[in-house]
């Protein structure tokens, strides 16, 4: 059964931020691709239908934990077990997508939504994305906090970070002039000293 899943296991284990754009059904281990993925959109055309249990079989390829992972135990328990279905709205509700679309403009928001890091250097994008993904499988803040620090610690000998701390603050950014003038900061146009 392995080779069935391997699909949607390589997107789950992807260092790179993925998007499910999904316009249609998703269902039994359509589904599970789209829950491999870090963000869902859907259009109102979407389905999410988890069927497995309704075809007596048990679910597979990491189901349940992607499940419960996205809505919670109580609304995985309601659709794997008592067969819920959900439209594109339920599915928002419950957390299982991000945001609903008209299904002309799905592609046009899931590509709008990965050009948000264009201007973001794409190790940082890879480490932040990858403490994420961490966050949800430890067990206490410390761990948490501890991984954030040094993640934190790497990010501000980054060349980016470092430029973007040394660029001057814009004519265009009344509270951050105002934030520095306050903090004594002098925030001139040639940068901060």
């Amino acid at each position: 059964m392995q080779h069935v899943y391997e699909g949607f296991l390589r997107v789950l284990r992807t260092p790179l931020l993925t998007i499910a754009a999904v316009n249609g059904p998703a269902v039994g281990a359509g589904m599970n691709l789209a829950l491999a993925c870090d963000v869902r959109i859907a259009s109102t055309a979407a389905r999410f239908d988890t069927r497995f249990t309704r075809l007596r079989l048990h679910p597979g390829g990491g189901h349940t934990w992607l499940l419960e992972r996205a809505v919670g135990h109580q609304q995985a328990v309601l659709a794997v077990l008592l067969g819920e279905r959900w439209d594109a709205q339920q599915a928002l509700q419950h957390g299982l997508v991000a945001q609903v679309t008209e299904p002309g403009d799905l592609l046009e928001t899931a590509i709008a939504l990965g050009a948000r890091l264009d201007d973001v250097e794409p190790a940082l994008a890879r480490r932040v994305l990858a403490t994420l993904r961490a966050a949800g499988e430890a067990t206490s803040h410390a761990e948490v906090l501890a991984a954030e620090t040094e993640a934190q610690r790497w990010s501000v000998t980054r060349p980016a970070f470092v430029e973007h701390v040394r660029e001057p603050v814009r004519a265009d950014q009344p509270a951050l002039r105002a934030s520095l003038a306050r903090s004594g900061c002098r925030g001139q146009d040639t940068g901060p000293t």
